[in-house]
């Protein structure tokens, strides 16, 4: 008895629902946005900053000119920056042969072609280094790696299928980390071979031999014997050293280190971009919730006589209460069902775009015990818009509903 008038009553609920179909998916649809938007404002940027870390290419700091660490990580690690400015080879020679240093690779910038950045470095980054624990860079079938005095190129997956490159493609380099076709060197290109893809930002760089950056047709012979920054491997308790060295006591460089505390900073100035995400989020779902309390609404008045009827029937006021409330409980089901679709796609565009502009490959967002405290939430608001259309249901007199209407 107790299970067919449960039935009976979302039954009736559903029917109302359907008869205010456009209102319902209104109030769904802002329910599902504001759900979405809540829950990746804080998974993206979690997400985001996981990947970032792991993208770091195997290496632990970056030594550059004196400057900021933030843009050195970048402009290093993820290419994303301008060089700060440079350091002569003989100081890459010392950090080099510094005791507790594992891997030392030198890197010069300041070239492209088609927006896509020409990285000089030694051709033991791709032979010897891993660019995650247990994992050498690889190249496809069929290519090889550049040698050191040639013009030639390796390319990272991403920047060889946005560019159409494959093995023997050619190109003119062009001066500067933006494209302008009126910079174009003489100096002529030729790939060599091309990298299975690492999901970090070396898929998105070209890759040449240091002395092409240095000795490219219109730089600055003084720009020769310098590199943008070296890349490095430490051991033991190297990085505290060499943070004392640089860092403390020199001024001559910078090192940014440990990378994963710079990148971390970097995201808690993104803190207050997030602050305004979840405050509209806010604003969405409330203004859901009033289309809930307006739709429902809507239907009270719309089926005054309804009610009357079931009541005549023998349907309490509690019964007539539920279905207003039960509406009120599929509205917030099918907007928390549809937060969890825009969750989704909200990441998806969002790691998309992150791919695109820095080569990052972020994972997919899990389900997470935050959607778990959300769901009950969601249905909380559902439910508190249906009370005040649930209470004029109960309080409905039953002779003016059945009255003649004018």
């Amino acid at each position: 008895m107790f299970k067919s008038r449960i039935t009976v009553i979302f039954l009736l609920a559903w029917r109302g629902l359907r008869q205010h179909a456009f209102s319902s998916f209104v109030a769904a649809f802002t329910i599902s946005m504001a759900g979405g938007l809540f829950l990746s404002t804080w998974k993206i940027k979690e997400e985001a900053q996981k990947a970032f870390v792991n993208s770091s290419g195997g290496f632990d700091a970056v030594l550059g000119a004196r400057g900021s660490k933030l843009q050195l990580v970048l402009n290093g690690l993820f290419h994303l920056e301008a060089s700060p400015g440079n350091l002569t080879w003989e100081q890459y020679e010392l950090i080099r042969d510094t005791r507790g240093v594992k891997e030392a690779y030198p890197i010069a910038v300041g070239d492209n072609y088609r927006g896509f950045r020409l990285v000089g470095t030694l051709p033991t980054l791709f032979t010897e280094h891993q660019w995650k624990e247990g994992r050498n860079y690889e190249v496809r079938q069929g290519g090889r790696i550049f040698t050191d005095n040639a013009k030639e190129a390796l390319v990272g997956d991403f920047a060889a299928r946005k560019l159409g490159l494959t093995v023997g493609s050619q190109f003119h380099p062009y001066h500067g980390l933006d494209f302008d076709e009126t910079k174009r060197h003489e100096d002529l290109y030729v790939v060599v071979g091309l990298l299975e893809p690492t999901g970090t930002p070396a898929d998105k760089v070209i890759w040449i031999p240091i002395k092409g950056i240095q000795q490219m047709e219109g730089h600055d012979p003084a720009a020769a014997q310098s590199v943008s920054a070296v890349l490095l491997s430490l051991r033991g308790a190297a990085g505290f050293q060499l943070d004392m060295r640089y860092n403390k006591r020199g001024n001559q460089a910078t090192l940014a280190w440990p990378v994963a505390a710079t990148l971390a900073s970097f995201f808690e100035r993104l803190s207050w971009f997030e602050e305004i995400l979840s405050l509209v989020a806010f604003l969405v779902a409330f203004i859901g919730a009033l289309i809930i309390f307006a739709t429902l609404r809507t239907v009270m008045n719309e089926k005054k006589r309804e009610f009357a009827i079931l009541r005549c029937l023998g349907a309490s006021r509690m019964v007539v209460t539920c279905v207003v409330l039960s509406q009120s409980l599929l509205l917030a089901v099918f907007g928390a069902l549809g937060s969890l679709l825009a969750y989704g796609g909200i990441g998806f565009l969002a790691a998309r775009l992150i791919r695109e502009q820095t080569g990052v490959v972020m994972e997919s967002m899990s389900i997470d015990l935050a959607y778990h405290f959300f769901l009950p939430v969601v249905l909380a608001i559902g439910l508190m818009s249906g009370l005040a259309p649930a209470l004029q249901a109960y309080r409905s007199s039953l002779s003016d509903n059945l009255s003649p209407r004018s």
